[in-house]
């Protein structure tokens, strides 16, 4: 196979998540197959798919593209899939049909990360939706035994299915998702959508290599993953790396100025904050706190109250300049990421056997980095991670400020959230979201990984309904819900949505798991 360039998407080194103007349908449509009716050649279709670890990841070399359309009764989908051998083998709904080649919906209809869908269908129009309460890495499992009332899907294969013998052209997708399926599971009142109203999806293509003369999946590969709007990493359920789909009441006959003015993507300058020295810590005195309730799980995360002794904690997250001397003092290869060589996320370059900052990173948080790492590096500084309390102290105050600057909501002068500036920004950027002791970002830029293991709070319901279930009744996804290992992490980042800000939610992720947007801060607790 040829070479592929790796992809080239972001503008000028920005993260700008896709967006795309969902028009009415302007006819009735009968889901067949056909994408050649007039309403879906109408229709806008979405740029080819990408890989998703883009932009560090060669472009999908198979074309993928996607539309949609809405009426007062569904939302609509449709696919073209290029393929010159087109193929499935899974006939029963409701089992693991990206075992196969796939097309994937995911919907986030409230856009706060958490009560999302997921719809995948074969070539043999085999179909598997299911119902997410929580992202996986916040210790969740997908609900399979949810179905799509209503739900219509057809596919037409451009060729022969099942049959190597020829060359296919590939396949389409189409399908009806009707609102009611959405609103009779979770009550919205915002189900269906109004004029500028946006909500977050993604699609996906899974695609297996075959073994040459056949129509099957290659034994023990591994499927490689083209998907709308890059999340940046293995993991498809990050909906806060989503695409951003915003309705129009016209027809795709009338161009909507104002909704697609309003889709189109933003990028604030990034400010300039004052040369500082980062190495500065804030004093924390002995206190008791409320700890929770997390807005977004409050019966797993209740209110509690917690002592806590005097301790020092890092006025700003962890620089790139900083972690690079951690790595060049003790060699620990292992904590350095390939992914950190980017320029315009994180900036370490690995050159003559240590490490560089790239010019003008030295003072941006450091990403990319795991649990373990970031425990590495604390240990190294004669430091620590800080436990939530210490960090949810440090952010809320003793009287259990909503946000780290008080009751207002955030907003782009405050902090660096929900892709306003297109990535990271130097520490310290935001004076007027400090903390009343002069805290800083501890809202957006970058989320942060605390000490401890992520469970539910003390008085608090189990996370996973099914926890003292037999393990022999429980399905796989269950069993590895259950031994999932996650640490909690805090802070949102500056591609959170704004619903994730408030200093008392939770976040967490695997501690060898790393992302663009996770970093870490340290605290030194008096002996």
């Amino acid at each position: 196979m040829t070479q592929l360039p790796m992809t080239v998407r972001h503008p000028d080194g920005l993260f700008v998540p896709r967006s795309y103007v969902c028009y009415r349908a302007s006819e009735t449509i009968h889901v067949d197959g056909d994408l050649e009716k007039p309403v879906w050649q109408a229709a806008t279709w979405t740029e080819a798919f990408e890989d998703h670890q883009a932009p560090n990841a060669p472009a999908p070399w198979k074309l993928t593209k996607a539309a949609m359309l809405w009426d007062d009764e569904a939302l609509y989908f449709a696919a073209r899939l290029h393929e010159d051998n087109v193929w499935a083998t899974i006939t029963e709904r409701d089992t693991v049909i990206y075992h196969d080649n796939d097309f994937e919906v995911f919907l986030d209809v409230d856009g706060r990360g958490q009560n999302y869908y997921e719809l995948e269908v074969n070539a043999l129009n085999t179909v598997w939706d299911m119902f997410h309460p929580k992202e996986y890495h916040r210790r969740s499992c997908l609900v399979t035994a949810y179905d799509i009332d209503g739900l219509e899907t057809a596919v037409l294969v451009q060729g022969t299915l099942n049959d190597s013998s020829d060359t296919d052209e590939g396949w389409a997708v189409e399908i009806k998702w009707p609102w009611s399926a959405i609103t009779g599971h979770i009550p919205r009142d915002h189900i269906p959508p109004i004029s500028g109203q946006m909500i977050r999806v993604n699609f996906s293509r899974v695609q297996y290599p075959t073994l040459d003369g056949e129509a099957r999946r290659k034994p023990g590969s591994r499927c490689e993953d083209w998907i709308w709007n890059s999340t940046n990493c293995g993991d498809l359920h990050i909906p806060e790396t989503w695409g951003r789909v915003f309705f129009s009441e016209h027809t795709t006959a009338e161009e909507d100025d104002q909704v697609e003015m309003l889709a189109a993507p933003t990028i604030r300058p990034r400010p300039t904050p004052t040369p500082r020295h980062v190495d500065d810590m804030v004093w924390i005195e002995a206190c008791d706190v409320t700890m929770g309730p997390d807005p977004s799980d409050a019966a797993a995360s209740p209110a509690h109250e917690v002592h806590l002794d005097g301790y020092w904690i890092d006025r700003y997250p962890v620089t790139v300049s900083q972690f690079v001397k951690f790595l060049n003092d003790t060699g620990l290869d292992e904590h350095y990421v390939e992914y950190m060589a980017n320029p315009d996320e994180c900036g370490i370059r690995a050159v003559g056997g240590g490490y560089e900052v790239v010019p003008g990173r030295e003072m941006h948080p450091v990403v990319y980095v795991t649990h373990t790492a970031a425990s590495q590096y604390a240990l190294w500084y004669d430091r620590l991670l800080p436990t939530e309390a210490q960090w949810e102290r440090a952010a809320r105050g003793l009287a259990g400020r909503t946000y780290p600057w008080g009751e207002e909501p955030p907003t782009p002068e405050r902090a660096n959230y929900d892709y306003q500036y297109g990535g990271t920004t130097r520490v310290g950027s935001f004076p007027l979201g400090a903390t009343p002791e002069g805290i800083l970002d501890l809202a957006g830029n970058v989320k942060e990984w605390c000490r401890d293991e992520y469970h539910s709070y003390p008085g608090g319901g189990p996370m996973l309904e099914f926890v003292n279930s037999a393990t022999d009744t429980l399905d796989l996804h269950q069993q590895q819900a259950l031994v999932r290992e996650l640490y909690s992490v805090r802070g949102g980042g500056f591609s959170k949505q704004e619903a994730n800000l408030p200093s008392a939610y939770r976040d967490a992720d695997g501690p060898g798991r790393w992302f663009f947007s996770l970093g870490f801060r340290c605290v030194r607790e008096e002996e």
